[in-house]
């Protein structure tokens, strides 16, 4: 064998040695199990599930976990043209903490509001996100609290113009309402910095059989205010009423080797919003009512075929649904003034497998398929006013990997690039891509 196969050889070992091992969760874990979605990762007991149910921390060691980011383009900056897109934005750092007596915390530290479904993106300086949970003789409680919060305020004098905004981000020009025109999808779309409050209560009730039920309900709400004293005191404010989330779960044992999870979900935002003294204008008022709206049921089987190794397979169907509407007149003709876009996913199948392909390495490989039918109506302003229905039928399928290692305590997961099995790496074909796409790192303790 020459000196370069060699080389080639043992590194390739190296990299496959520094992929093994065994975990229990983290992002890396469901992601290379193609669970990544929240909707889906709930078919498994993992504790990456704690946030959607916040009962399940009390059954959970006491860990530190840190989401390392995600590289999903799997680029390299050495000598490419493309740079790297590594999204620090996804890293956290998350404590739990059992107490004997005072029951199980749970803190985690991230920059955005990465555990809430629909507006995360929106969310970008989060305070506080933590839960606390108690085991009962028959059942567990615990409650969860996640709050964001900015703001920022601009003085100019001489003229005294008073610029104030709830969330820092976004002003254009130091204008309040800053995107020109009323259209849908301003905040989730648009990136509109928000603030929120959300408090989860949660329960699990133990049965016979080591059977269980699990619940949680979200009471949330979306704040926006930005005013500013100059062009006639234009101010844009949410004019929403509260969010909410119901979640349950249950895990249901057919002998040793399988446990069916059922689950079914239901989300709903509201993110309407209001703008008084519109451009400058005195006593006029533009604004929109807006909900996002995400449900859902499902079932799992959770199957061991031996001691280490687990077969994950299921379906689901879901739907997704967001309503604009204005009660107001047309600031420009052709403006929309109504829009309803809904996309079902009939089915979701999805299967993962879970395997020790030897005693320090995991190895994971996961699948999805989603028939997918979108239908979207928008009405435009006239006159007259002309209505749009678009209906498109399609089919999506996404595939992942996924190798864990351990030392000791020490559990370190990645999602591995679908190109490096392939290429091997630099090493073998020149191929700079990285060899994962995501890495995480969870400590027990």
């Amino acid at each position: 064998m020459s000196q370069r196969k060699l080389m080639a050889v043992l590194s390739l070992a190296a990299v496959v040695a520094l992929t093994a091992g065994e975990s229990r969760a983290s992002l890396s874990r469901v992601e290379g199990m193609s669970l990544s979605v929240p909707t889906l990762s709930q078919f498994t007991d993992d504790y990456v599930n704690i946030y959607y149910y916040p009962a399940s921390v009390v059954r959970q060691n006491n860990l530190v976990l840190a989401e390392l980011g995600n590289n999903p383009s799997g680029l390299s900056d050495v000598n490419v043209v493309t740079p790297s897109s590594v999204t620090f934005g996804e890293q956290s750092f998350t404590v739990i903490r059992n107490f004997p007596r005072f029951g199980a915390i749970a803190f985690q530290m991230k920059q955005s509001a990465l555990n809430n479904l629909t507006a995360s993106s929106s969310l970008n300086n989060e305070q506080l996100d933590a839960i606390w949970g108690k085991a009962f003789s028959s059942f567990d409680f615990a409650v969860r609290v996640d709050i964001t919060n900015s703001s920022a305020e601009t003085s100019t004098t001489p003229g005294a113009v008073v610029v104030k905004s709830r969330g820092i981000d976004n002003l254009a020009g130091f204008d309040p309402y800053p995107f020109g025109v009323v259209t849908a999808n301003q905040i989730v779309g648009g990136g509109i910095e928000l603030n929120t409050f959300g408090v989860t209560p949660a329960i699990t009730l133990h049965m016979s059989n080591d059977n269980r039920f699990e619940g949680a309900v979200t009471y949330r709400k979306y704040s926006l205010d930005r005013s500013s004293t100059a062009a006639g005191n234009e101010r844009w404010q949410d004019d929403g009423s509260a969010s909410y989330v119901v979640n349950a779960r249950a895990f249901v044992n057919q002998g040793d080797r399988h446990v069916w999870v059922p689950a079914a979900w239901y989300v709903n935002d509201d993110l309407g919003w209001t703008v008084d003294n519109f451009g400058g204008a005195a006593g006029v008022t533009r604004s929109a009512k807006e909900t996002y709206r995400q449900y859902g049921v499902g079932i799992s089987d959770n199957m061991r075929v031996n001691d280490n190794n687990l077969l994950l397979w299921g379906v689901s169907v879901a739907q997704a649904k967001h309503h604009f509407t204005r009660s107001d007149a047309a600031i420009v003709a052709g403006e929309t003034q109504e829009l309803t876009e809904k996309t079902t996913a009939v089915p979701v199948v999805f299967a993962a497998i879970e395997t020790d392909a030897t005693k320090w390495l995991k190895v994971r490989v996961g699948a999805n398929r989603t028939l997918v039918g979108d239908r979207t109506e928008t009405v435009a302003f006239g006159p007259p006013n002309v209505t749009t229905i678009d209906k498109t039928r399609s089919s999506a399928f996404n595939l992942s990997l996924g190798t864990g290692m351990r030392w000791n305590n020490l559990d370190v997961d990645m999602t591995l690039n679908e190109k490096f099995p392939l290429t091997g790496g630099y090493i073998l074909s020149g191929d700079r891509s990285t060899p994962f796409t995501r890495a995480s790192a969870t400590y027990h303790f």
